[in-house]
């Protein structure tokens, strides 16, 4: 595609293609400055192992001996586990619900570093306010899952893990490049539409065309320019009378065979001028 053709063709519909330029840039102005934006909140939580008691310490204690320790994680040959049920619960569509009943926003995430005690919790929102009120109801939520799933054998809490809070949802940061994608929609968008209209533009303008050329006068005027052709056809070489001075036709070239065959035309000439020389920049 010709650059040079595009731009020809956008300026020849310029009365189409300013007014859609001028709605596009007042819309990616109002998306860039007065749209809602998008908040993000994160915590980082480490699931902490239970301080199990040494031989020592039940020797020591012998009331350590009656404690409840069927704490089913501890019996894991994975120690991440207790990590990965934890996040999977907090990912689950009942976290969601409770969430949305609460008025808290429901765009959440939980991620968990492979092979590690570490779960990452962010949420995004419209207001710093309910990002940060969204992370915190997560790490509650973290919390009362992670003592379920740990006493359902009625584990003492001194065999049960617990969780620690290592970076606090404090503030929540914006989000430019939700901002920045929504900026790049709209400039799509009005990109797509001026060359839409552009085309219904050249469409329209074509049908009209077809259909003057279709008409009466369409064909009298195709009629008149083919006889205007034929006439500058015919004429012989050197005699197409588009520029001609009054020289050349009192001193007609060898070529010029129109003027040559009509040489009484000089004797005319001289004649209507009183025998005078008539200027050679006088064009006939």
């Amino acid at each position: 595609m010709d650059p040079v053709a595009v731009i020809r063709t956008l300026w020849h519909h310029k009365l189409i293609v300013l007014p859609v330029l001028l709605v596009t840039a007042l819309a990616a102005l109002y998306v860039y400055t007065l749209a809602p934006r998008s908040y993000e909140a994160k915590a980082t939580y480490a699931i902490v192992n239970p301080k199990i008691p040494t031989a020592a310490e039940l020797e020591k204690n012998p009331e350590l001996n009656t404690l409840n320790s069927d704490n089913p994680y501890l019996r894991s040959a994975d120690s991440s586990l207790i990590a990965q049920v934890v996040g999977t619960r907090l990912s689950d569509d009942a976290t969601g619900d409770a969430l949305l009943r609460d008025g808290l926003s429901t765009d959440f995430t939980v991620q968990r570093p492979p092979a590690s005690f570490l779960i990452e919790i962010s949420a995004v929102s419209s207001s710093k306010e309910k990002a940060v009120a969204t992370v915190k109801a997560l790490g509650t939520r973290l919390e009362s899952d992670l003592l379920a799933i740990q006493t359902v054998n009625g584990a003492n809490e001194r065999y049960l893990y617990t969780s620690l809070m290592i970076a606090a949802p404090d503030n929540a940061t914006e989000q430019f490049s939700s901002r920045l994608r929504s900026l790049i929609v709209v400039l799509v968008a009005g990109v797509v539409l001026t060359f839409g209209a552009v085309s219904i533009a050249r469409g329209l303008e074509s049908s009209r065309l077809r259909i003057r050329s279709a008409s009466p006068e369409g064909d009298r005027q195709k009629k008149a320019r083919r006889r205007h052709q034929k006439d500058q056809d015919d004429l012989p070489v050197g005699g197409k009378l588009e520029e001609l001075t009054i020289q050349d036709v009192l001193n007609p070239a060898e070529a010029d065979q129109f003027f040559a065959a009509n040489a009484p035309l000089a004797k005319t000439l001289k004649t209507s001028s009183n025998g005078k020389t008539p200027v050679k920049e006088t064009s006939a």
